[in-house]
């Protein structure tokens, strides 16, 4: 079993390679023409300076707010996993817990540190939005992803009890993969829309295809 697991982790790592070659055919595209991407970047912004006035008068609430976040994930995964949830807390002050019948799996478990929620679904409505109103929803969709970043700053940590659950390799293999995926995701929506869904996977195997080839040459 804990083989398995550090073969899961090594998987993981390969995977995180095949996402990093893709986000690199991504970054000078990107660079080339950074206005499409101007509302995202105002979004960060906007979240760095609500983060910088909001922590002396809200840091409860946001406290309380990282916290639910991070527990409705792990509830989400757990019904898409096809388990029940027993209960359920969230506190500013004492962290959070959900108790799944019959324990949790890896994606139950880790999707907290690596998965953008708020921004997955601002994501999948961009079909539903008329072209004015598109940078709006880009600003939306920078200001979720960096709360997403700076929370799982704050959360991911060596001694995190979700963490340790698996060996360190396979954790962070899965982190650091599902990571670089969202982020090649954000960057390609802004060209391709919903379909960098499809799109940046699909640029992922076909680049671990292509250094197997070089690798095998």
């Amino acid at each position: 079993m804990i083989l398995l697991r550090y073969i899961w982790g090594l998987l993981f790592w390969i995977l995180a390679f095949g996402a990093l070659l893709a986000l690199m055919v991504i970054l000078p595209d990107m660079s080339a023409d950074w206005r499409v991407y101007r509302w995202l970047f105002l979004g960060m912004i906007a979240y760095l300076a609500f983060m910088g006035i909001s922590n002396a008068f809200f840091e409860q609430n946001l406290k309380f707010f990282r916290t639910f976040t991070h527990e409705l994930i792990h509830t989400i995964f757990t019904v898409l996993s096809f388990k029940r949830i027993r209960a359920f807390q969230a506190t500013s002050h004492r962290g959070g817990e959900i108790h799944v019948v019959g324990g949790g799996n890896m994606m139950i478990i880790l999707s907290p540190y690596c998965i953008p929620i708020f921004t997955i679904l601002l994501l999948l409505l961009q079909p539903l939005f008329q072209k004015q109103f598109l940078p709006y929803l880009q600003f939306a969709i920078g200001l979720t992803y960096l709360f997403h970043l700076h929370t799982n700053w704050l959360q991911v940590g060596f001694r995190q009890t979700d963490i340790t659950k698996y060996p360190l390799l396979t954790s962070f293999g899965f982190i650091v993969f599902f990571q670089f995926v969202f982020l090649g995701i954000v960057l390609l929506s802004f060209q391709d829309g919903w379909r960098a869904f499809i799109t940046f996977p699909q640029m992922v195997f076909e680049k671990l295809l292509l250094a197997t080839e070089v690798l095998l040459s």
